[in-house]
């Protein structure tokens, strides 16, 4: 499962695999709508944003969304609350796990 985790990473974003840490598993959030589980996993990648952002354009499977946002945490807490149910469980999945980070 995890090896997939990374494929996806690699083939939607373009990220090379060896720029990518072993994926973290955080939590399963579900809709609440048709009760549908997904699956949150942290990765790491050692490349800046811009590099990303031009690695993204050229991905294999960079059709299967419109666009790579690069956004602070603040940024992202703004935005979760336009985010589906199941995202905003996953948003709250890794503030947890920022949390915990930095408790530790």
């Amino acid at each position: 499962m995890f090896d997939s985790i990374v494929r996806e990473v690699v083939e939607e974003i373009g990220a090379p695999a060896d720029s990518l840490s072993s994926p973290i598993f955080i939590g399963i959030s579900r809709r609440v709508l048709n009760v549908r589980p997904t699956a949150f996993f942290f990765i790491k990648c050692n490349l800046r944003s811009e590099e990303i952002q031009q690695l993204y354009s050229s991905a294999q499977d960079s059709f299967e969304s419109t666009q790579l946002y690069a956004v602070s945490m603040s940024d992202l807490e703004n935005m979760a609350s336009k985010m589906p149910g199941c995202h905003r469980g996953g948003y709250a999945l890794y503030k947890l796990m920022v949390q915990d980070t930095s408790d530790s």
